[in-house]
């Protein structure tokens, strides 16, 4: 398997939580990480990667009247069909090579 190192900047703790375990299971430090990384994705991408289809989903969306608010755009529902029908209109940018 083809390896890259990668750089990371750790918190003082986890550099000595690795450490210890490396120690205590007599293993280098590189393989308690890659297994820390392995054991610990699926769980990673259960909290960073809801299933809601958001770019950000551990950020709410603005209720809509603060979006009003603050572009000073009145309610309308005309402007909600006209804005709905422009953002399923738009499609995915696709990057050739």
């Amino acid at each position: 398997m083809k390896m890259t190192p990668v750089p990371l900047a750790l918190p003082a703790d986890l550099r000595s939580q690795v450490a210890k375990i490396a120690r205590k299971a007599k293993a280098k430090q590189a393989e308690v990480y890659r297994m820390a990384i392995r054991c610990g994705l699926a769980e990673a991408e259960r909290r960073l990667a809801a299933d809601s289809g958001r770019l950000f989903p551990n950020i709410d969306p603005l209720p809509r009247a603060a979006l009003d608010r603050w572009y000073r755009s009145a309610e309308s529902e005309d402007w909600d069909s006209v804005e709905g029908a422009a953002t399923r209109a738009q499609t995915i940018p696709r990057v050739e090579e």
